[in-house]
C-alpha cells in the first residue's frame, strides 16, 4: 500500500498547532525533523524541547486525506511552502536496515544483522534483528559497551541489562560466556526484541525478564549494564549499588562529554577504580563496587 507525506518548513510557534491539523485530517503519524541542524542531545525530566525551525511531516495512508489537510493548513497558513510526495510501497521499519552492516568490536565481537553473512567463523558472532528497539551497535553508546563486554571476561558470570532495547548487550554478554542476564526495560517492545534475538544466538536460557516494578527484588549480582542517559543514571546510582554484589561492577553508557564529571561523582560514593572511554561526543563510564559494602 502506498504512503503520501505532507511536509511544511515551520516555526516552532506553529508546530503543535499544525501538528493537531495533521493528526485530525487523519495523519497516521507526524514527524518532527530538525530544520536548522541544532541538536538537542537530551531533555530534562519533564520537558519536551524544540527546534527553533522544524520540518513537520505527516504521513497519510490515503492520498484524499492528504489533500484534506494540505488545503486546510492552506487557508490556515497560505505563507507555507508545502511539498507532497508519493512512497514506494515498502516495509518502512526496515528501510533503515538497508545501511546496517555486520560490524567488529573490539578484536573478536561482531554484529551480523539478520540476511548477512558471517564474516569471520572463529568469532564470537552476534546474528541481530533489532526491530523496533534501539540497540544495533552503530551509536556510540552502544558500541562502547560492546568494546567493554569484547575486553573484559565475563564468563560465569550473573549480569543485569537495565534498559535492555533490543537486547543486543545481553545476548553479547551471554555469548561470551556470562551464566545470565536479568533485563529490564519499560518498553515491552524492547523485551520482545530481547527474546526474539536471544533465542536466534541460541542463548535464550540465559535471560531473565524483569518488570521495572520489581527492580528491588535484584541483588547478589556480578555486574550491571545500563546504557540509559545520564539523569536516569544519575537517579539509578543507588538502586544499581544495591543489586551488585561487593566488587562487582557497573558499566554505564548514554553520557555525553559534558556530563562525565557529573556521573563520576555521583557514582564515586559507592564504586572505585572509576575510568571513563570516550567516542566522539559520547562517554562510558566504568567503576567497581567497595568491597566491603
Amino acid at each position: 500500500m502506498p504512503f503520501f507525506e505532507l511536509t511544511l518548513q515551520v516555526a516552532k510557534h506553529q508546530a503543535q498547532d499544525i501538528d493537531d491539523t495533521l493528526t485530525t485530517s487523519g495523519a497516521v503519524g507526524v514527524t518532527y525533523v530538525d530544520g536548522k541542524d541544532s541538536p538537542i542531545y537530551e531533555p530534562l525530566p519533564g520537558e519536551m524541547p524544540l527546534w527553533n525551525h522544524i520540518k513537520l511531516i505527516g504521513l497519510f495512508d490515503e492520498q484524499p486525506k492528504m489533500v484534506q489537510a494540505s488545503e486546510l493548513l492552506a487557508s490556515q497558513y497560505p505563507e507555507l511552502p508545502q511539498q507532497k510526495t508519493q512512497l514506494k510501497d515498502q516495509v518502512w521499519e526496515r528501510v533503515w536496515m538497508d545501511h546496517f552492516k555486520p560490524i567488529r568490536f573490539g578484536q573478536n565481537s561482531w554484529v551480523i544483522p539478520v540476511g548477512y553473512k558471517v564474516v569471520n567463523e572463529n568469532a564470537i558472532n552476534l546474528i541481530l534483528d533489532p526491530g523496533l528497539a534501539f540497540g544495533t551497535g552503530t551509536h556510540e553508546t552502544t558500541a562502547l559497551c560492546l568494546r567493554w563486554l569484547d575486553a573484559h571476561d565475563v564468563r560465569g558470570l550473573s549480569l543485569v541489562d537495565f534498559g535492555c532495547g533490543s537486547g543486543i548487550l545481553a545476548v553479547m554478554a551471554l555469548l561470551q560466556g556470562a551464566r545470565k542476564v536479568i533485563c529490564v526495560d519499560i518498553d515491552e517492545q524492547a523485551i520482545q526484541a530481547t527474546w526474539q534475538n536471544a533465542k536466534k544466538n541460541g542463548v535464550e536460557s540465559g535471560i531473565e525478564v524483569v518488570n521495572p516494578e520489581n527492580v528491588d527484588s535484584i541483588n547478589n549480582q556480578d555486574g550491571v549494564l545500563a546504557n540509559i542517559l545520564a539523569e536516569p543514571l544519575m537517579m539509578f546510582c543507588e538502586k544499581f549499588n544495591k543489586m551488585i554484589k561487593p566488587g562487582g561492577f557497573v558499566v554505564l553508557s548514554g553520557i555525553l562529554k559534558t556530563q562525565k564529571n557529573m556521573i563520576c561523582e555521583q557514582y564515586a560514593r559507592h564504586f572505585v577504580d572509576i575510568s571513563a572511554e570516550i567516542d566522539n561526543d559520547w562517554v562510558r563510564v566504568e567503576g567497581r563496587k567497595y568491597s566491603n559494602s
